[in-house]
């Protein structure tokens, strides 16, 4: 017997708080959408595991470890099979360690750790909602190219041999050609329950960053689940990002952005749901499997000699005396400056849920495409969903391209060239204790 519980809860955070992003204090004085807190929970009739996707930029791994035990233990499943995804919108917060809102500077115009306390019980309370949801169900599996291109690879090779992320039009005559192919493929798991809601679990790669702002959004993550569940009748939807640490949603020859092509976005991604929606090949969903694993990756010291410069420039950019436009030298010195609290490692989650013939794998940063591209080369025979920001956000996950042509990414990123290599590593070996059962 196999069963799925759907549940969904509002999360908006209070309007002063701390959006996430771009390497300055925004303070959220609107809300232009709700932000959304959506569980998924499955059973075999003997195991039970937890999707929780929710609308935030990112949650700290040490934080979301907490959380994840403080489920487990309220919900009595183990700790491994309930896994936490983020969708990155940069109009939202992120959560981070000690137990409060996270801030993007040292500034605390908005500290309030009954916020955070009110959020985190959202979370426990969303799963419970999920599990006592638990209907019978059987699972279809479909997936297709949006009509329409929307999502892009950002970095882009220049005539110089540099990577360079959303070069500006004044550089166009400067660009060679993109670094990597984007996925506009959508992954859709339809899974048709008995005397209840069907739920369309749906999975798109790229930044949900369109708006930019002071006001509070799900961008297009949350357009495309209000879409799929107004066009599609009794149906409940939850978004899973995939890889998407290299891509965004400009084009740089027709630069596209904002609210209404957020909605544009949404639109386009929905669409492709409801035209496979009844054309999905059935998949044995049981056993249910749950892996997850910390890998420890060395710490990038780069630039380590550099640290009281870099440390100086940081404080007067914060302080507005200092403009600092390149974005790679941005990133490597806001990276440099943080070594002074790093530790010789930083640890990343990757964890695996599989479920029978789908097999669902999360990395926990913000992993560059060709991750996905791997997990599915390792099990041809199943349906794969890679995803970003699973249990942990620690930064970018690029590959061992990346690291060898540089840019933005590589600069800001925490972790020495093996990450790709040992991450890939496991979530295949993962992968593969799942699908050799």
């Amino acid at each position: 017997m196999f069963r799925v519980g759907f549940s969904k809860v509002d999360m908006t955070p209070p309007l002063g708080s701390s959006l996430a992003g771009y390497y300055s204090l925004r303070i959220a004085d609107g809300i232009l959408d709700p932000l959304d807190l959506i569980a998924v929970a499955f059973n075999d009739g003997e195991n039970t595991a937890v999707v929780i996707s929710a609308d935030l930029c990112g949650f700290h791994g040490t934080a979301s470890l907490a959380l994840r035990k403080r489920i487990a233990e309220e919900v009595n499943i183990p700790v491994e099979n309930i896994f936490i995804h983020c969708l990155h919108q940069h109009t939202s917060i992120k959560l981070g360690v000690a137990d409060r809102i996270y801030h993007a500077t040292s500034s605390t115009v908005f500290e309030e750790d009954a916020a955070y306390e009110i959020i985190c019980r959202k979370f426990v309370d969303v799963t419970k909602m999920a599990i006592a949801d638990l209907k019978d169900a059987e699972a279809g599996v479909a997936s297709q190219e949006t009509a329409e291109e929307i999502s892009f690879i950002r970095r882009f090779l220049m005539k110089d041999g540099s990577a360079v992320t959303n070069p500006g039009s004044d550089r166009l005559h400067e660009v060679v050609g993109p670094l990597g192919k984007s996925d506009n493929t959508v992954r859709l798991v339809r899974f048709k329950r008995e005397g209840a809601n069907d739920i369309a679990f749906v999975s798109f790669s790229t930044h949900p960053d369109l708006i930019g702002g002071t006001k509070i959004s799900a961008d297009w993550p949350g357009f495309a689940r209000r879409f799929v569940e107004k066009d599609l009748e009794d149906v409940s939807c939850i978004l899973i990002n995939g890889p998407q640490g290299d891509t965004n949603h400009i084009n740089i020859h027709n630069p596209q952005g904002g609210y209404k092509y957020s909605e544009h976005m949404g639109r386009v991604i929905a669409d492709t749901v409801i035209d496979i929606w009844n054309k999905t090949e059935p998949k044995n969903a049981a056993p249910i499997t749950a892996q997850y694993k910390v890998e420890h990756i060395p710490t990038n010291t780069k630039d380590i000699e550099r640290i009281e410069e870099y440390t100086e420039m940081k404080k007067q950019y914060q302080e507005g005396t200092l403009k600092i436009n390149e974005m790679e030298l941005r990133a490597d010195i806001y990276r440099v400056s943080r070594l002074y609290d790093q530790t010789i490692f930083q640890k990343v989650p990757v964890s695996v849920l599989g479920l029978g013939e789908i097999v669902f794998v999360g990395f926990g940063g913000e992993a560059f495409t060709q991750y996905a591209q791997v997990c599915r080369d390792a099990a041809p025979d199943h349906f794969v969903i890679a995803a970003t920001l699973i249990n942990g956000h620690q930064g970018y996950l690029p590959t061992t391209e990346a690291y060898e042509s540089g840019g933005y990414e590589v600069c800001t990123s925490a972790f020495q060239p093996c990450l790709p290599e040992k991450l890939q590593a496991t979530a295949v070996e993962m992968i593969k204790n799942h699908t050799n059962q």
